[in-house]
């Protein structure tokens, strides 16, 4: 049985500034506002946007600077080697928890954006991996396996994937999170979700998604 720890971070890189992340992990990056270019990408990384690496990196932020959203996947051992990355304006770890991962089939890892109208409501489901989410605007009231819980912006946590979620979206402004999701390679390009009632299948679904990764990963 393989434990990896799963942590995401939210780093603000200065402009012009460069962050240095010696570690090789399975690494997704996501901009949430400005820009950065990122060592061994050839474009930009620009707000909403994301790329996803394996190995160590560079950050250099652009004109304006850039927060990045930093979601690493790597096995428990490794992180005693850990130190916070140089040159950062902040750095916050916002959510964390560890993994078994011993599927002989492999994962697959996904960010997606999930965006949701006023007052929608998030009918009882699971889903068929684990994640972690952020809300970058807005606030969601959840209940998670029976416990209630309020996120607003910048608010990151963690789901197994088994617990059942439930719960609504603010009434007063558009809300909408982003999230990195550990699946079996089975789900590639389809959804992880599962609705607990068989009545809410044939529900209309409001929420609107957006990938930005959807790929193999080797462990």
């Amino acid at each position: 049985m393989a434990i990896y720890s799963f942590r995401m971070f939210q780093d603000r890189i200065a402009p012009g500034v460069t962050a240095h992340y010696p570690s090789a992990c399975t690494r997704v990056i996501f901009c949430r506002w400005g820009g950065a270019q990122i060592s061994g990408h050839p474009t930009e990384l620009v707000c909403d946007g994301a790329v996803l690496d394996d190995g160590p990196l560079s950050i250099t932020g652009s004109i304006d600077g850039a927060q990045i959203w930093r979601f690493e996947l790597k096995p428990v051992e490794e992180n005693a080697e850990d130190a916070p990355p140089q040159n950062l304006v902040d750095n916050r770890l916002a959510a964390k928890a560890e993994l078994e991962l011993d599927s002989p089939h492999g994962y697959l890892i996904r960010c997606d954006a999930v965006n949701f109208p006023l007052g929608c409501e998030i009918y009882t489901h699971t889903h068929g991996g684990a994640g972690i989410r952020c809300i970058r605007s807005g606030s969601l009231a959840l209940t998670i396996d029976g416990r209630g819980h309020d996120f607003g912006p910048g608010d990151a946590w963690f789901e197994t994937g088994s617990e059942p979620v439930s719960g609504s979206a603010s009434k007063t402004k558009m809300t909408g999170f982003v999230r990195v999701m550990v699946l079996p390679r089975t789900l590639l390009g389809k959804s992880s979700i599962t609705y607990v009632r068989e009545e809410d299948w044939e529900k209309p679904k409001r929420q609107t998604y957006k990938t930005y990764i959807d790929s193999f990963i080797d462990l």
